[in-house]
């Protein structure tokens, strides 16, 4: 299964050294929905416009840029990403 990297971008970076396993991109796309919103919920000072979740494949391409968030957006499951 291929690996993803779920970095925080942004005000105070951070990079995902560890990774996780994903089935496919859209996968990779709901996991990292799911990381903005926890860090938006738990941290609401770090919803600011340039915070977002980085997305990376294992060869470190550019996925998604999601943003950070403290709620679930209308209609999605998680807080709306936008390409790179």
């Amino acid at each position: 299964m291929p690996r993803y990297f779920f970095h925080l971008a942004g005000w105070l970076p951070a990079n995902d050294l560890i990774g996780h396993e994903c089935i496919n991109d859209e996968e990779a796309r709901e996991h990292g929905s799911f990381i903005a919103h926890r860090v938006g919920t738990e941290k609401p000072d770090m919803v600011r416009e340039e915070n977002f979740i980085l997305v990376t494949n294992e060869a470190g391409e550019e996925l998604f840029k999601i943003p950070i968030a403290s709620i679930l957006s209308a209609g999605t499951e998680g807080p709306l990403a936008y390409e790179r």
